[in-house]
C-alpha cells in the first residue's frame, strides 16, 4: 500500500493534523492526569478513611484492655466490698466500650489479613474475659492468694496474647498506611514523569510539524511571488519547479501553464502578423486551443482583420480591372465615331488618316495593358 507523502497532503489537512495532534496530546495528558490523580486520591482516601481510623481504634482497644487489666488488679488487691462493686461497674463500662470498638472496626477492615488479625485478637480477648470472670469470683471471696495466682499466671498469658493481637493489628494498619502513602508518592512521581515525557514528545511533534509547514509554505510562496513579478515585467522564461499535490503545488502548475499559454499565444500572434504583413490572408493559427476563455477574442479580432484586409484587396483588384475595361470602351467609341466621320470624306488622304488613327489606338491599348499588368 502506497503511503501518501506528507508533502502531497493539502495545507488544510496539514493544519487539521497539527490541531488534531495538539488536541489528542492535551486529551492524553489530561486523561493520564485525571486517572493518576484519582489513584492518588484513592490512596489518600484509604489512608484517611480506613488505615488511620483502624489504627486509632486498635490502639484504643489496646488502651482499654490495659485499663480493664488495671481495674482487675485493683479488684484483687482491695478487700472493701464497696470498692470491689465500683471497680466491677467500671470494668463493665470498659467492656461495653471495647465491644463498641470491635463493632466500629468492622467498617474499616481493609482486607482478609486485617480481618484475620482482628478476629484472633478478639478471640484471645474473649478467652481472657472468661478467665477474668473466674478471677473476679475468687476476688469477691477475698481469696487473695488464689486470685494472685490466677492474675499472674493464666490471666496474664491470655492478656498478653490479646494485647499483642491488638498491637499486631495496629502494626498491620500502620504498615498499610505507610504503603498507601508510598504508593501515593509513586503515583505522584509517575504523574510528574508522564507529564514531562508527554509534554516533551507532543511539543517536539508539534514543533516539528509547525517548522515543516512553515518551510513547505514559505519557500514555494516566495518562488511564486518572484516568478509572477518577473512575468509581470515581461519575462516569460520563468518556470517554477515546486512539485506537490497540495494547494501551492496546484497553484504552481497553474502559473506554469499560464506562462506556457502566454508564450504560445505571443509566438502565434507574431507569426500571424508576419504573414499578414506579407499579404497572406489565408494563414491559420498554430495553436487555436490556447485561445480559451478571455483569450478567445484576440484570435477572433485577428481573423476579422484578415478577412477585412482580404476583402479590401479584392475590391482594389476589381477597381483596376474595371478601369482598364472602361478605357477600352472609350477608345472603341472614339474609333467608331471617327470611322463615321471618315465615310463622309473622300480621297486617299482621308483613308491614310484613318489608318494612322487606328495604329495609334492599337499602340495605346498595348501601353495600357502593360501598365495594368
Amino acid at each position: 500500500m502506497k503511503v501518501t507523502s506528507i508533502r502531497n497532503i493539502k495545507i488544510k489537512t496539514k493544519l487539521i493534523l497539527l490541531g488534531a495532534i495538539s488536541i489528542l496530546g492535551l486529551l492524553f495528558i489530561g486523561t493520564e492526569s485525571i486517572i493518576t490523580a484519582s489513584k492518588i486520591n484513592e490512596a489518600s482516601t484509604v489512608i484517611s478513611q480506613s488505615w488511620v481510623p483502624a489504627i486509632i481504634i486498635a490502639e484504643e482497644l489496646n488502651t482499654s484492655t490495659a485499663d480493664f487489666r488495671l481495674k482487675e488488679y485493683n479488684h484483687v488487691v482491695t478487700s472493701n466490698g464497696v470498692d470491689k462493686s465500683q471497680l466491677e461497674r467500671e470494668m463493665d463500662a470498659i467492656k461495653t466500650e471495647i465491644d463498641r470498638s470491635f463493632s466500629q472496626y468492622e467498617f474499616y477492615i481493609t482486607d482478609e489479613s486485617d480481618r484475620r488479625l482482628m478476629n484472633e485478637a478478639k478471640d484471645n480477648w474473649k478467652k481472657y474475659l472468661e478467665c477474668s470472670d473466674r478471677l473476679l469470683t475468687v476476688s469477691r471471696e477475698n481469696k487473695s492468694s488464689e486470685a494472685f495466682d490466677i492474675i499472674t499466671g493464666e490471666s496474664r498469658q491470655l492478656f498478653d496474647k490479646a494485647s499483642n493481637g491488638f498491637l499486631e493489628v495496629v502494626d498491620y494498619n500502620r504498615k498499610g498506611s505507610e504503603a498507601a502513602s508510598i504508593e501515593g508518592d509513586h503515583l505522584y512521581m509517575r504523574l510528574a514523569r508522564m507529564k514531562v515525557i508527554s509534554v516533551g514528545v507532543i511539543g517536539f511533534l508539534i514543533s516539528l510539524l509547525v517548522i515543516y509547514i512553515i518551510i513547505a509554505i514559505d519557500k514555494p510562496v516566495k518562488d511564486l511571488v518572484e516568478g509572477t513579478r518577473r512575468v509581470a515585467n515581461g519575462d516569460l522564461g520563468v518556470y517554477l519547479t515546486y512539485r506537490s499535490k497540495d494547494e501551492i503545488g496546484i497553484l504552481t502548475n497553474s502559473v506554469n501553464e499560464l506562462i506556457d499559454r502566454l508564450k504560445h499565444i505571443i509566438d502565434d500572434e507574431e507569426y500571424l502578423f508576419r504573414e499578414i504583413g506579407s499579404e497572406n490572408f489565408e494563414v491559420k493559427s498554430t495553436c487555436e486551443k490556447a485561445y480559451r476563455g478571455d483569450f478567445a477574442p484576440i484570435l477572433y479580432s485577428i481573423t476579422s482583420l484578415m478577412n477585412r484586409l482580404s476583402a479590401a484587396k479584392k475590391r482594389k483588384e476589381g477597381c483596376q480591372a474595371g478601369e482598364v475595361i472602361g478605357n477600352k470602351g472609350i477608345r472603341e467609341i472614339t474609333r467608331v465615331r471617327k470611322l463615321k466621320e471618315m465615310k463622309s470624306s473622300k480621297g486617299k488622304t482621308a483613308l491614310e488618316c484613318v489608318i494612322k488613327e487606328i495604329k495609334k489606338d492599337g499602340s495605346r491599348e498595348v501601353d495600357a495593358s502593360d501598365q495594368t499588368s
